[in-house]
């Protein structure tokens, strides 16, 4: 009985076990998710196959120059004050130290030049009115492109010529341009174009008065800010000091000597100017024959200047000036009409460039940052102070000398090996400024 009541017993509670279970509810699974992580620092994370896996760290900042692109020139910057060392196209010149180096503006610690009131300091020729010679003298800025050769005027009434390379890409250079100084003759002179930082440094020598047409905004905000601005004169700003010829803006701005001196004398910028100018003497010197100079090698540009070569004539003791063996022609004629507006000229006067003295001056020349044509081509700083080698060219023979400066108001001062003045023959002097250890061809 009682075996029999336990298994009662037993199948009992397996039962109740069974429906208990039964019983209770299943739970309602959660919805499937990804479960939530800590993201991985980027650092970390593993990139795919295509993209650059990047630094834990950043890196420190290099302080290295970077590495230029193969086909660009990165030229280092000037600072504060004038560049210094390494070679030509290394140092570049900024407006801050351009207007620094042009604003020191000294007087002048070379002795004067005895001679006679009527002796004219750049070409040691006498004037009839010596009052002539006490005013400022009148730099004209002349452009060199082919099509403007044709029509040149002026150069054989300037007492001084200047012609220095212009337009600069990596110091390959664009063409020449001239500034023709005038002192002791009126002309007109044509045709105008735009100032370049070598008449900042010209200007200072003559206590001038520099006409122009156009330029670059960097040229033109330099000059601006330094002392002479007063007696700048720029054809596209001040209209009335120019009239116009023709259509082609490279061509069509023309001058004269006359109207320049009535305009700047209307304005108060007269006034008059003492000149030590050059040692002079009728006596020919020795030296080695030259009866041809020629500018017929790289790196001055001949090829869009042309090639420039003087021939010395017996017969006038003076050098033809030829470009691409024709005959550098330059003109003369007067000028009516209303000026700021079309010239009415006269009929022209032609003759062929001759010049008295043909110097060379061996000078440096560094770029600077002034972009000054749609061709990205940068204006160029030619250095006129201080001392090089050069050349004179009178009387059939060559003649080699130094050039010294001192400072932007001192002339330029020609001297022997053993530092004894050397003298131009008297009349008009062309001074050729080529690149450091330029030698054009002689025969």
């Amino acid at each position: 009985m009682l075996c029999r009541t336990s298994f009662l017993l037993c199948v009992f509670f397996i039962l109740f076990s069974l429906f208990a279970c039964a019983a209770e509810p299943t739970p309602t699974p959660a919805p499937t998710r990804r479960p939530t992580r800590t993201p991985i620092p980027a650092a970390t994370l593993k990139p795919r196959p295509t993209q650059v896996i990047p630094t834990a760290t950043p890196l420190p900042t290099s302080t290295e120059t970077p590495t230029p692109e193969p086909t660009q020139i990165i030229p280092t910057k000037a600072p504060l004050s004038k560049p210094s060392g390494g070679a030509v196209g290394l140092n570049v010149w900024t407006m801050a130290p351009l207007i620094e180096y042009f604003s020191k503006i000294i007087p002048s610690q070379q002795a004067p030049i005895a001679r006679p009131a009527n002796v004219n300091p750049l070409t040691g020729l006498e004037v009839s009115d010596p009052a002539a010679l006490q005013q400022r003298p009148i730099l004209a800025r002349i452009g060199n492109d082919p099509n403007a050769r044709a029509i040149h005027a002026g150069f054989n009434q300037a007492d001084l010529v200047f012609e220095e390379m212009i337009d600069q890409k990596n110091m390959v250079f664009a063409v020449t341009r001239f500034t023709l100084v005038f002192l002791g003759q009126d002309g007109s002179f044509r045709p105008l174009r735009s100032a370049r930082a070598v008449n900042a440094s010209l200007m200072p020598m003559f206590d001038g008065v520099l006409i122009s047409s156009g330029g670059s905004k960097g040229t033109r905000f330099m000059i601006s800010q330094l002392p002479w601005k007063d007696r700048n004169l720029d054809g596209d700003l001040q209209n009335s000091t120019i009239c116009i010829a023709g259509t082609d803006w490279r061509t069509r701005v023309v001058s004269s000597v006359q109207h320049v001196r009535d305009y700047i004398a209307a304005k108060g910028q007269g006034g008059s100017v003492s000149l030590r100018g050059f040692q002079f003497s009728n006596d020919a010197p020795n030296g080695a024959p030259a009866n041809s100079i020629s500018f017929d090698h790289g790196p001055w540009p001949y090829r869009a200047a042309g090639l420039i070569e003087w021939r010395y004539d017996g017969a006038t003791g003076k050098y033809l000036r030829f470009v691409n063996g024709a005959p550098h022609i330059t003109q003369q004629y007067a000028l009516n009409g209303a000026w700021g507006k079309g010239c009415v000229m006269g009929d022209a006067k032609s003759e062929q460039i001759a010049s008295s003295n043909v110097v060379v001056l061996n000078v440096k020349y560094e770029p600077t940052d002034f972009v000054e044509d749609t061709l990205n081509s940068y204006s160029a700083f030619v250095e006129l102070t201080g001392s090089g080698t050069a050349q004179i060219y009178r009387d059939g023979v060559k003649i080699d000398a130094r050039w010294e400066r001192p400072s932007l108001t001192d002339f330029f001062k020609l001297t022997d090996a053993n530092g004894n003045e050397l003298a131009l023959k008297p009349g008009n002097t062309w001074f050729e400024l080529a690149p450091l250890g330029y030698q054009p061809t002689v025969k």
